[in-house]
């Protein structure tokens, strides 16, 4: 019996279809406070600095999304299906569970650097890894 791994994915979709770039105020007001401007700049320098947002524009959202599934694919993971769940669209994966004795199938690094930036530009809070577990079928 063939034995699965899983992973869920969620991202929240906003109405805004305007590229911006990442904002510490704008993100902070989204948390409602709980995370102040100044904290969020200092602990995510590479998503908030100026030189950042002046050597890369903002991606456009199908592109953001299709570096980050081609990095699953990559690691093995097979998109099996999409299901909205309130203003969350839930992302399935999965992959053969493999025998502990392989190495965990992982990408290239450069190709887990852009996937992850992908990953942080469609999060600008939307989009994380939820979890991930094991099943069999």
């Amino acid at each position: 019996m063939t034995q699965w791994e899983y992973r869920v994915i969620h991202i929240n979709f906003e109405k805004n279809t305007t590229e911006q770039q990442p904002d510490p105020e704008v993100a902070s007001e989204k948390l409602g406070g709980t995370l102040s401007p100044e904290f969020l700049a200092r602990e995510f320098p590479k998503q908030y600095s100026p030189e950042t947002a002046a050597k890369s524009p903002p991606k456009h959202p199908a592109v953001q999304l299709q570096d980050f599934l081609n990095l699953m694919g990559k690691e093995g993971w097979e998109l099996v299906e999409t299901s909205p769940v309130g203003p969350l669209l839930m992302f399935f994966f999965k992959r053969p569970l493999r025998d502990s004795g392989q190495p965990p199938l992982r990408a290239t690094p450069a190709a887990r650097t852009n996937a992850l930036d992908a990953e942080t530009a469609l999060a600008d809070h939307t989009a994380r890894p939820n979890s991930g577990m094991t099943g069999t079928t």
